[in-house]
């Protein structure tokens, strides 16, 4: 019988123990609904601020909005629309966004399609005209400053990831934030930070960055879970209006389970007793870089490592497909991927 080996935690993670737990007890227990003014409601609702208060010390952002969503595709969805519409706001009242005529959205070219595909969707939809331009990587997958520099006099919009999903290449995100400052540029910032969480240190509020999405199901919460950043005084455009729940900035019912599951996970991030640090992290990854390099002559590392999170690993062997290695892996007990889970029906090689 071959056990499984599952190597694909960027795609989505097993569910931390303590969080389904949680996820159970606000099921059987707590299951009153969080608007309610009855005592359960006042449970509720008591779970979930504690959920959010946890949240925000893990991410260093004591001030701005916080809420509760399904995961980072809507954050980017309310990030973009947010941005998006302050633009069209903007040009309303006959105030520039940037100079020229032309203003530029800048899309990381790395970026997950999540991004691209929602700023392309507003910018129709809000019939912007907006001019989307990709911001290029260098040899190691790390955004060329020199071209941010060259266009952040003339940027509304700027959106990067804190560390990519597939080649775990982490950003320069200060940076690009010198390159912002610098310029005296206009641009609203979009970060998205779904592998950054318990890999990086984040301290939102000392940063410049407007917008960060992040989605429990990629650090062992469920699916369907997820939270979104917007600095205090950043524009904010709802996308679900209705109930007026989480302060009317996301209506619809809390998702009250994947709200304690995802704050179980917050809090074995703040004790520190749970996930391994950043120094055992790299240990596993150097036992796995020499175990693939003895069973791989010629393999390539297609990042460099002291650039990458020390929970990925990017590689290719010269003459064998993605697609053979995935099965021999797979035929192993090995889960791994060849590139992000919304693209793996594609056939395609990774943009």
């Amino acid at each position: 019988m071959i056990t499984e080996i599952y190597l694909d935690a960027n795609a989505t993670s097993p569910i931390l123990p303590a969080a389904t737990a949680a996820a159970m007890a606000a099921l059987q227990d707590c299951y009153g609904n969080p608007s309610s003014s009855h005592a359960s409601g006042l449970r509720a609702r008591a779970l979930r601020e504690g959920a959010r208060a946890c949240a925000r010390r893990v991410l260093g952002a004591p001030s701005g909005r916080l809420m509760f969503n399904s995961g980072a595709t809507e954050g980017i969805q309310t990030a973009v629309l947010s941005a998006l519409c302050a633009v069209r706001e903007r040009r309303a009242r006959g105030e520039a966004c940037g100079e020229g005529a032309a203003n530029i959205v800048l899309v990381g070219a790395t970026e997950h399609k999540a991004v691209s595909e929602s700023l392309a969707h507003w910018n129709r939809l809000l019939g912007l005209g907006i001019e989307l331009r990709v911001l290029p990587v260098d040899g190691d997958g790390r955004h060329r400053l020199d071209v941010l520099r060259a266009l952040a006099p003339r940027l509304a919009f700027v959106c990067t990831m804190a560390a990519n999903n597939e080649t775990g290449v982490v950003s320069d995100l200060d940076g690009i934030a010198a390159v912002l400052s610098e310029t005296g540029s206009p641009a609203l910032w979009m970060v998205d930070c779904v592998q950054a969480l318990g890999k990086l240190p984040l301290a939102l509020g000392a940063s410049r960055i407007d917008y960060a999405p992040f989605s429990g199901h990629k650090l062992h919460a469920p699916k369907g879970i997820g939270m979104l950043y917007v600095r205090e005084g950043a524009p904010f455009t709802p996308l679900i209006c209705g109930g007026g729940q989480e302060d009317s900035q996301r209506s619809g019912t809390e998702n009250m389970a994947g709200i304690a599951a995802l704050g179980a996970v917050l809090e074995a991030l703040e004790r520190g007793d749970t996930f391994l640090d950043a120094a055992a992290q790299q240990a596993c990854r150097a036992r796995l870089e020499q175990a693939l390099r003895g069973a791989f002559p010629g393999i390539v590392f297609n990042a460099p490592l002291e650039h990458t999170l020390p929970t990925t690993l990017n590689f290719s062997v010269p003459g064998v497909a993605s697609a053979e290695l995935l099965d021999l892996f797979d035929a192993a007990g090995m889960r791994v991927s060849a590139g992000s889970a919304c693209a793996a029906s594609k056939g395609a090689p990774s943009y």
